[in-house]
């Protein structure tokens, strides 16, 4: 028997405020510092030498962002000589190095916040250090084998973020902020949001609190450091309680191997 529309939007309802209440304390907006050796796969993307998003390590040579942080007009990207990163420091302002970026490619299906997904390709590879490294991507399972079924994340998996976007009072932070979030599954973001899309990884957290201007691009990693997904998004204003939205890692693994070699 089909479960009634209203009971539905209830249960989601109530999902929505048991996650958020139970979620841990320490967000990017209004958040906790991060110590310089929590997130050494992130990177400030810096366009016109100033910070507009996050990046995420992916290889010595590759990091993947928001699409729409390095967009010009639709899947055409702005110039790659516009643009650096600076690594291996949890400074936005200071430390670390500053590399060039030789090239951008925005993912082909990217529109309307949908397939908000880039890859960067540095001028010269990064020198791993203990600051600098590369986040694990996700494992591909077998098509049609009983793992591909599990492979979105089951519904209130914690999850971890960390970026340089704008906190409590609308001012950057100078230090890089750590988040922990839970996820949503699809069938409950779709209720919440309507943006229950295979594609997308949903995030909650406690009202007033969550990603802000300057996060896209960020890595959602899990318990056992795997990257789960690009944050992306959210919605209305910072910290409102809806969740918020990335761009889920499983689904583009295979665009990522093959143009990111």
């Amino acid at each position: 028997m089909a479960v009634p529309r209203l009971a539905l939007a209830l249960l989601a309802l109530s999902l929505l405020l048991s996650v958020a209440q139970s979620s841990p304390e320490g967000r990017i907006l209004g958040g906790e510092d991060a110590t310089a050796f929590d997130f050494p796969w992130s990177a400030s993307l810096r366009h016109n030498k100033a910070h507009t998003c996050m990046a995420s390590i992916i290889s010595n040579t590759h990091l993947l962002t928001a699409a729409h942080c390095v967009s010009d007009m639709g899947t055409t990207p702005v110039a790659a000589s516009t643009l650096g990163v600076r690594v291996g420091s949890i400074n936005q302002y200071a430390g670390g190095q500053i590399v060039n970026v030789n090239s951008v490619l925005i993912h082909p299906s990217y529109g309307n916040f949908l397939h908000d997904l880039a890859i960067i390709t540095l001028s010269e590879p990064l020198v791993f250090t203990e600051r600098i490294t590369a986040v694990t991507l996700p494992t591909k399972v077998e098509e049609g084998s009983a793992e591909e079924e599990s492979t979105e994340l089951p519904n209130g998996t914690p999850v971890y973020v960390a970026g340089w976007g704008e906190v409590s009072d609308g001012s950057a932070p100078y230090k890089l902020q750590k988040a922990n979030y839970n996820t949503l599954s699809s069938p409950y973001c779709e209720l919440a949001a309507g943006y229950g899309y295979e594609s997308c990884l949903c995030l909650t957290s406690a009202e007033k609190e969550g990603i802000c201007r300057g996060d896209a691009g960020a890595a959602v990693i899990d318990d056992n450091k795997v990257l789960q997904g690009i944050t992306s998004f959210q919605f209305a204003d910072c910290g409102s309680s809806y969740p918020d939205v990335a761009s889920r890692i499983y689904y583009y693994l295979d665009w990522i191997e093959a143009n990111a070699q």
